[in-house]
């Protein structure tokens, strides 16, 4: 099971969020039908999101990432929620193949590349009336290194973000998981610098060589040092598609356009970006939708 915990460091100068994401990654590449580079970048934005929507007390947190790339990948899209659901996709330009395996530098496998120069969107919902939205420039098409640069930049945050996934000899997702370490308001960057090093040079994936808890994680992050734990929260890819908000979406064509797609051969259908669920609607359906709507103008 994939889970997520949260701890404290003894001497309350540091709070650590580390994440195992290994079936919910793997599920959003099944999903999506990718592997190789593809399942690296989609499997760390999946997992930074975890680490992100789980960082207050409420209930109700969401975080959302957008990074508008100019790499081959096009843009990534992620929605997570503090109950431990995610869902996300790479919405690659049209005429995007499959992207090769980039090289290595220190151990980690580096995708900036694929991403490329643009804008990461961070959208913050607490529960509160409107909710927070920061935008910064990517800095080096890495998810997590542009993603510790925002929470350092808009949310005046020093921190160190560590997200990576393994891959096995076909490609696929061996593991995944991501650690995130901040320092406490009035904290220091360089107070935060020496837990950069000692996990995130390259070698987070080198712990994934094996299998880790997130406890074992946060320790590792701490440099062994005490730590005291709190929450833990079960993480699952879940999307929040159904077949009603397929309908919501052919109905706002308007009745004109519906009946013309009635017309076509075979059954309309409509494919969830997020978690690639397809609804369909036969004929005889938007007809009756198409009069539907009539009715409720009239």
């Amino acid at each position: 099971m994939d889970l997520l915990q949260r701890a404290i460091s003894s001497d309350r100068r540091f709070r650590v969020v580390a994440a195992v994401t290994t079936d919910l990654v793997r599920e959003a590449c099944r999903r999506h039908e990718i592997g190789g580079a593809e399942a690296i970048v989609l499997g760390r934005a999946l997992t930074a999101g975890c680490l992100l929507s789980t960082l207050t007390k409420t209930d109700k947190e969401r975080a959302r990432l957008e990074l508008r790339g100019s790499g081959p990948l096009g843009r990534v899209l992620i929605d997570s929620r503090s109950d431990g659901s995610v869902r996300g996709f790479i919405q690659r330009p049209e005429e995007a193949s499959a992207s090769p395996l980039p090289g290595s530098i220190g151990g980690r496998i580096r995708v900036g590349d694929l991403v490329g120069s643009g804008l990461l969107v961070v959208t913050r919902d607490i529960g509160l009336e409107n909710p927070y939205q920061g935008v910064v420039e990517l800095s080096t098409g890495e998810i997590d290194e542009d993603i510790e640069l925002y929470l350092g930049r808009s949310e005046q945050l020093p921190s160190a973000l560590g997200c990576d996934v393994v891959l096995d000899a076909h490609g696929g997702v061996l593991r995944a998981a991501g650690v995130l370490c901040q320092t406490f308001p009035g904290g220091t960057p360089e107070e935060i610098g020496e837990l950069r090093g000692s996990l995130f040079g390259g070698s987070l994936g080198d712990l994934l060589r094996q299998e880790r808890t997130p406890s074992e994680l946060i320790g590792f992050a701490l440099g062994g040092e005490a730590s005291e734990l709190s929450t833990t929260i079960p993480l699952v890819f879940r999307c929040h598609c159904d077949p009603a908000r397929a309908r919501a979406i052919l109905a706002s064509l308007g009745a004109d356009d519906l009946d013309d797609l009635a017309g076509e051969p075979g059954p309309t259908e409509v494919r969830c970006s997020y978690c690639g669920a397809r609804y369909s609607m036969t004929p005889s359906e938007l007809h009756a939708l198409a009069d539907e709507l009539r009715s409720h103008r009239s």
